[in-house]
């Protein structure tokens, strides 16, 4: 996994301010970069501005990653069928 610029030394990003909030962009679908990568469409939320839709750029080892975590959350993840 490569590391951002916007990770700390600790390997965590930093929150931003509070007044900024990332969503999922409602009207765009994840495509594939050039370079084979993932990019998932994100709005950036900035007080009362208009969302600015900003990718989220990721590896397959990241999706991958990235979707184990999300799952894991869910009380019927693998191996729990409620």
């Amino acid at each position: 996994m490569t590391t951002s610029h916007a990770q700390t030394e600790a390997g965590a990003a930093p929150l931003p301010p509070a007044n900024r909030h990332l969503r999922l962009a409602r009207e765009a679908e994840v495509a594939h970069t050039e370079a084979g990568r993932f990019a998932v469409p994100l709005d950036l939320h900035e007080g009362a501005a208009e969302p600015a839709t900003i990718p989220l750029v990721l590896t397959a080892d990241e999706a991958v990653a990235l979707h184990g975590r999300l799952g894991a959350l869910f009380p019927f993840a693998e191996g729990n069928n409620r």
